[in-house]
């Protein structure tokens, strides 16, 4: 488009112009915009949105939210034809906002194998930015995508500044050459998968949504960034004082020598970091302590939350930069004879795994469906819920709502085993323990770190490596936590040396729905001789139930699987063994809400409705199935955290999880001994 003049706008000029020519400019000079156009869609460069969906992290964020534009490109033609470019015209692309799942509502076999897709946001940086005494050359922005899936290759004003492989954790890069106009931004998205790929691709455990998943931001940085901090909280006793030691690491984004100084506060506790000369580009790490007499104790309940500031000033003192944390204070443990603590209360956990998609968005949740998550668990009377790495704003409303994370790194299933001792895949898998680690330490709700689910049993001594070195490493980045793994196990099973580096084992439990072990697990009844075996066997480790769930798509009778009736009796017979269970430190039902997996799912349920897992108490539209409710009042009814240190636990208050409950449905009058045939586990065999 012709640039058009502030005098070819006065009044006798402009009857010489196109109508819709003069309109554009107007919106120009009275938006500040700017506005891509050709054959494609107009397209309008704002100024991204001051802030955060959520309140940890850096000063100096804004939101790359409002409308971006996407292409597909199923033939993998776009870098040839130079898609990357810094070119106005929209030709070729569609309006769409981030976060996006480009393929949901696909559940085609091509779909979940993965394809390309392009993003491209143009957008203009705010003129106030930048505090008057930082000087140009020490003025930079950092761009921060909160999870792309799952390769993705970055260019800004058609230069490549980076990329990164992965998915459901952030990553950062610099943005170079920014300019006073219109800055294009422009993302290339492969969510092809390989087995050897974390999470996996093919049956990784739930289905395959390609995009620019979270948020995207940028924030400023004056002379050097808080890149990195990290609150340990220790607390020897329950009623002691607790001592909270932050570490920060602060990057020099320029290319000359910065000093700058560092402190802050913890509550009302000072935090003081000293100064530092840090040298071009590199980055200076710093300790500080705080002491809380009286701590005000994070838990389930009670889920207080201390606000910790930390300021960032130049050699004059300035301030330069900043970060705000919302940190509580409790401590974790397993007892000698394993069982996990809270603070020194004994816990008997209730909860449900979670998967952040749903059909209409697939895997690009916004922050108000993140919550209601959260609101779900609660409702149901849940205190854990159990998932892959989780989204900041889900992360932080577990923080607020008391409600504690299994948070697992998706090394699971048996399309990985043969890749457990390559070490390649096994670093790969480190990295990603590790990031998961760094960005969610601080997260008071996070209960363990577990390093895997589903691998192979019997353990192979590649296997025991893996789990030995994974708990070594999660146990240097953050010895306040326990480690975990979740596993698969049958009557029959020895005992397995190679779990002993865990301090925590979730057992996925399918009795009486699939069938492990020619047999083993065919027979509900068979469930409770088999906790018992399994907590002879690992008498030190807190033992945890990961999963235990069951399809329902459909009225019928109580003895036909894949029957709300059928569901709800099993959830129920299920609940009850575990509660004569008091060494049993959680049990958490699988899934809180329906969800696709992958072509050709079945679930063990012989109506399927591939590609759908329907074990959920809610179905893929939100409603609650009738299993819902059974669930809830044996939640709600179950002590879950004991009322002081070595309580009572495991018990059920008024024998609500033993009466029969009226749903309006016909039932049987007991769950049946035996049932029918369960299905092979997916993970070992065909299902039929």
């Amino acid at each position: 488009m012709n640039s058009i003049t502030i005098d070819s706008l006065r009044p006798h000029a402009l009857s010489a112009l196109p109508v819709r020519a003069v309109l554009l400019s107007l919106a120009i000079l009275l938006t500040g915009a700017a506005i891509a156009r050709a054959e494609g869609p107009s397209y309008v460069a704002r100024t991204p949105t001051p802030g955060a969906l959520y309140s940890d992290g850096q000063n100096g964020r804004y939101l790359l939210g409002g409308e971006w534009l996407y292409r597909p490109d199923l033939s993998d033609v776009g870098i040839a034809e130079g898609w990357w470019r810094d070119a106005a015209s929209t030709n070729g692309w569609s309006p769409v906002a981030v976060p996006n799942a480009y393929n949901a509502g696909d559940f085609t076999s091509a779909s979940n194998a993965g394809y390309t897709g392009w993003y491209r946001k143009d957008f203009k940086l705010p003129n106030s930015a930048f505090a008057r005494y930082v000087p140009r050359a020490d003025r930079r922005w950092i761009i921060r995508f909160e999870s792309v899936n799952y390769r993705a290759t970055v260019w800004l004003n058609g230069r490549k500044i980076g990329g990164h492989a992965g998915a459901e954790l952030p990553f950062e890069l610099d943005l170079p050459d920014v300019r006073k106009g219109v800055n294009r931004l422009i993302v290339r998205v492969n969510n092809r998968r390989s087995a050897m790929d974390i999470p996996p691709g093919y049956g990784g455990g739930a289905w395959n949504y390609g995009g620019i998943l979270r948020e995207v931001y940028v924030r400023t940085a004056q002379r050097a960034d808080i890149s990195q901090t990290q609150y340990r909280t220790l607390l020897p006793c329950p009623s002691c004082a607790a001592k909270i030691e932050v570490t920060v690491q602060v990057r020099n984004v320029t290319g000359a020598p910065q000093a700058v100084g560092l402190h802050g506060v913890y509550g009302n506790a000072r935090l003081t970091f000293g100064r530092a000369t840090i040298s071009p580009y590199a980055t200076w790490t710093t300790e500080a302590v705080a002491h809380i007499p009286h701590p005000n104790l994070w838990s389930p309940g009670h889920p207080a939350l201390y606000r910790s500031t930390l300021t960032l000033t130049d050699s004059a003192g300035r301030k330069i930069g900043g970060y705000v944390e919302l940190s509580g204070i409790r401590t974790i443990t397993v007892t000698p004879d394993g069982r996990l603590e809270l603070n020194g209360r004994l816990l008997n956990l209730r909860g449900v795994d979670v998967r952040e998609q749903n059909l209409a968005q697939g895997g690009a949740l916004d922050a108000t469906q993140e919550r209601q998550i959260v609101s779900s668990v609660k409702a149901l009377g849940g205190t854990v819920m159990r998932s892959d790495p989780l989204s900041p704003e889900l992360e932080e409303a577990a923080d607020r709502a008391g409600i504690l994370i299994w948070s697992e790194i998706p090394v699971n299933r048996t399309v990985q085993r043969q890749y457990l001792g390559d070490p390649a895949w096994v670093a790969e898998a480190h990295s990603f323990l590790r990031q998961n680690i760094l960005a969610n330490e601080n997260h008071p709700s996070v209960l363990l770190w577990s390093i895997g689910n589903e691998l192979p049993t019997y353990a192979t001594p590649a296997e025991a490596s893996y789990i030995a070195s994974s708990a070594a490493l999660a146990k240097q980045l953050d010895p306040t936590r326990p480690v975990a793994m979740s596993i698969t196990d049958w009557p029959g099973v020895p005992c397995q040396a190679a779990y002993a580096p865990l301090d925590v084992i979730g057992y996925n439990d399918y009795f009486g729905w699939f069938d492990f072990g020619d047999g083993g697990t065919a027979d509900q009844q068979q469930l409770s001789p088999f906790l018992d075996s399994l907590r002879a066997c690992y008498p030190h480790q807190a033992l945890a139930i990961t999963e235990f769930g069951f399809d329902a798509n459909r009225a019928g009778p109580a003895e036909e699987y894949g029957t709300y009736q059928f569901q709800a009796d099993a959830a129920e017979y299920h609940l009850q063994v575990f509660a004569t269970k008091p060494w049993l430190s959680a049990a958490m039902y699988f899934l809180l809400q329906d969800t696709a997996f992958y072509p050709g799912y079945t679930g063990g349920n012989p109506e399927p409705d591939p590609p759908f897992n329907e074990k959920g108490l809610l179905d893929l539209d939100g409603n609650p199935k009738p299993a819902w409710a059974v669930v809830s009042s044996i939640f709600h009814a179950t002590v879950q955290i004991a009322n002081q240190a070595h309580g009572t636990r495991g018990q059920v208050r008024n024998g609500a999880g033993a009466r029969r409950r009226k749903r309006g449905l016909r039932r049987s009058a007991a769950v049946p001994d035996r049932v029918p045939s369960p299905a092979v586990h997916p993970d070992l065999g065909v299902v039929p």
